[in-house]
């Protein structure tokens, strides 16, 4: 015979399995940390629905990625406007005098290269700096500092100052040998200094005092400092250009340059007529 107590305790053992059931049986949607819950402690769940839907799985992350890198591409934009709009009212001031200039010593603009002669961005914007010389003729100067990238190639820091050392016998002879060293990267990343001398050998300079001027104090404080300048700009790397001290860092497009020195023109234009 059950006695009373034992009837009452199954009766509440049969409540809580009837309440257990009817929960059981409601439709709910897991919560987003039920969810987590679930696939960190049975991932083998989410590696099932992959190896079972692999061509799905890719498509949805390549067009994740392709989200992404589009939403990355428009903030970056946004952001490197407003520097520009930034920098259009307060520029940067890099110092100029005494350096060797290509163009118009007077020209209205001012294009600043902070360069790696060893860079392969840098040797791509050197025929974009060649059309814009073209285009805009004597409202263009071009100035080359020096930002050598030595952690990466081991030739940046000896052509650098093998440029300044040139520059002190002869800038457009400097000029000459920026292109020389760009047309002919591979063999100064494979022959370094041996190729600097024969580059220089062509020039018909002082080959001598130009390695003697390269190897001194004088020379590497040039670099040093476009170095420093460079680095408080806020440049990380080359190429990096100031365009009558707006910054643009990175290989850009003819076009990007071209639209900001027409606004830089339009505006030298407009303060001319209004005194």
């Amino acid at each position: 015979m059950v006695s009373a107590r034992r009837l009452a305790g199954r009766g509440v053992v049969l409540s809580v399995a009837i309440a257990g059931a009817l929960l059981g049986c409601e439709r709910r949607s897991p919560s987003a940390d039920e969810l987590r819950e679930l696939l960190v402690a049975h991932p083998d769940i989410l590696f099932s629905a992959i190896r079972a839907h692999p061509a799905e799985f890719m498509l949805v992350v390549q067009g994740a990625a392709r989200t992404a890198q589009g939403q990355n591409a428009a903030i970056s934009a946004r952001d490197d406007s407003l520097r520009i709009e930034s920098e259009l009212l307060h520029p940067k001031h890099p110092v100029i005098e005494h350096r060797a200039v290509l163009g118009n010593p007077a020209a209205p603009i001012t294009i600043v290269e902070y360069t790696d002669f060893q860079c392969p961005y840098c040797r791509q914007e050197k025929d974009v700096l060649a059309d814009l010389m073209k285009h805009y003729g004597d409202s263009v100067r071009l100035l080359v500092k020096q930002m050598p990238v030595t952690q990466l190639h081991p030739h940046a820091m000896a052509a650098a100052l093998m440029f300044e050392a040139v520059a002190r016998q002869d800038p457009m002879k400097a000029f000459q040998l920026y292109d020389d060293l760009y047309q002919n990267q591979e063999r100064l990343d494979r022959d370094g200094q041996r190729y600097l001398e024969e580059a220089v050998g062509r020039l018909g300079l002082d080959s001598a005092r130009a390695v003697r001027d390269q190897r001194s104090p004088a020379i590497q404080a040039i670099v040093d400092a476009d170095l420093k300048e460079g680095e408080g700009f806020g440049f990380t790397g080359t190429p990096g250009f100031l365009v009558n001290g707006v910054s643009l860092q990175g290989a850009y497009p003819l076009d990007a340059f071209v639209r900001l020195i027409d606004r830089q023109l339009a505006a030298r234009a407009s303060a001319v007529r209004a005194d």
